[in-house]
């Protein structure tokens, strides 16, 4: 066993920003060495808040670039999906996923006719290397940057809606195929020039539960999502990377297909809905849990002692032989500073 255990952070909105680093002291100076290093600090990512509280590593999702459609008056991602920027009344601007734009078999293929979705990835690639370079270096203390795409999931369901996906699903199967691979023909290249920047762990982003379970049946997540997931885990091991998955929600009748598809680490993992003790002697020796940090009661509502109670809980119970990096279960958004310092605290100083 290591002295020190990997933290995660996750990211926050603009507000939680504000307050977050006033609290810790940062100055005008320090953005500015961070920014002239080429180290991110804006949502929905923010290496300098991680490397400034002391974190290991963090990860990140590119997000598909967004453009304004004039005749739905909105802002809509390459997939499709409706994304709204909205000012609060103190001033602080907040960015969020608001719906599918594409309703209709006619308008998804009047997307495809338009040329979508597009390929985004060239626009980050130089950007990206740099940090991850520059993050790795002992001046930050080699902090490891994990960065990756979305997944085939969220990218369909986003962008159509979970009812016409649904459809899709049980009269015609062949288009949702043919939309799964459409976005995977951007998704694919993307992933190839990813892990040519060689960064050490590649992590997608896709959600498939929720608070009860997945959110389309096992049947059909296995009949078109994971032949495509497949395909994503394949491009990163050919590049001799390793592969972790960020996915909320109940997803315990999926994890033996995590193992399947030789998926190295799982991320997220909310405590309050998944069988964490189960999955651990289950699947732990087959592949890493990484999160498990309640982000939505404990983090927000609790005291600090009680974190350090349970974060010290959960590193006994899923640290047992290793396989295990506790980090808040999702984005940073609301939660109390003093717990997110408990948190970092307990897993640094934690004694085996």
């Amino acid at each position: 066993p290591t002295d020190i255990i990997p933290a995660f952070c996750l990211g926050a909105d603009f507000e939680f920003y504000k307050y977050f680093m006033e609290d810790i002291g940062m100055k005008t100076e320090h953005y500015n060495q961070y920014l002239k290093d080429g180290i991110v600090d804006t949502p929905p990512v923010n290496h300098a808040l991680s490397v400034a509280m002391n974190f290991d590593c963090d990860w990140y999702t590119w997000m598909p670039r967004l453009h304004f459609d004039s005749k739905k008056e909105s802002m809509i991602d390459t997939w499709g999906s409706f994304q709204k920027i909205l000012v609060r009344d103190n001033g602080i601007p907040h960015a969020w996923y608001s719906g599918p734009s594409l309703t209709s078999k006619k308008e998804i293929k009047a997307w495809w006719e338009k040329g979508r979705p597009k390929g985004y990835i060239n626009l980050l690639l130089k950007g990206v290397k740099k940090t991850l370079r520059t993050l790795m270096k002992p001046k930050y203390n080699e902090f490891l940057m994990l960065v990756g795409l979305s997944g085939p999931y969220e990218c369909i369901s986003m962008s159509i809606g979970l009812g016409q996906l649904a459809k899709y699903c049980r009269k015609e199967p062949e288009f949702v195929r043919e939309i799964l691979e459409r976005n995977f023909e951007v998704q694919g290249k993307g992933l190839e020039k990813l892990c040519k920047i060689n960064p050490p762990i590649v992590m997608c982003g896709d959600d498939y539960g929720y608070v009860n379970g997945l959110q389309m049946p096992v049947k059909y997540w296995r009949q078109f999502i994971k032949p495509i997931l497949k395909q994503y885990v394949e491009i990163v091991h050919n590049h001799d990377l390793k592969f972790i998955l960020h996915s909320c929600g109940n997803i315990g009748a999926i994890f033996k297909d995590f193992v399947e598809l030789n998926i190295d680490g799982v991320e997220s993992l909310q405590p309050t809905i998944n069988d964490l003790g189960y999955l651990k002697r289950k699947y732990g020796d087959k592949l890493a849990l990484l999160g498990t940090i309640d982000d939505t009661d404990l983090l927000v509502n609790a005291e600090p002692a009680d974190v350090k109670k349970k974060v010290t809980h959960q590193i006994k119970i899923l640290g047992k032989n290793g396989g295990y990096i506790p980090g808040a279960t999702n984005f940073l958004l609301n939660q109390k500073v003093e717990n997110i310092i408990a948190m970092i605290d307990t897993i640094h100083t934690f004694n085996f």
